[in-house]
């Protein structure tokens, strides 16, 4: 999901008014609350699927989906981008 770009502020606005800062900061916070609903909603649909997998036999964990999932997020965000799939999958793995 992409910020609307009608409320982007370019640099020169910034620089004219820096509470365009705080406009920008609110933006950053209702992506990081999408963020984090995304990832508890992507955590309870993992956890659905490893008891699926478990009860037919399976393993918990399948490493094969998981080194897809890191080359999915390095390709699209760089060599960071395998760290936060990294933390992401962590997450939804849960404890057991």
């Amino acid at each position: 999901m992409q910020p609307d770009s009608s409320s982007d502020l370019t640099e020169a606005e910034v620089t004219a008014d820096p509470a365009g800062i705080g406009t920008m900061r609110g933006q950053i916070d209702a992506l990081d609350t999408a963020i984090a609903r995304l990832v508890a909603e992507r955590a309870q649909l993992s956890r659905r699927i490893q008891t699926a997998r478990m009860n037919a036999g399976g393993t918990r964990v399948e490493l094969g989906r998981e080194r897809a999932i890191l080359s999915n997020y390095r390709s699209r965000l760089g060599s960071e981008g395998a760290a936060l799939a990294d933390a992401v999958l962590r997450v939804c793995r849960g404890a057991r």
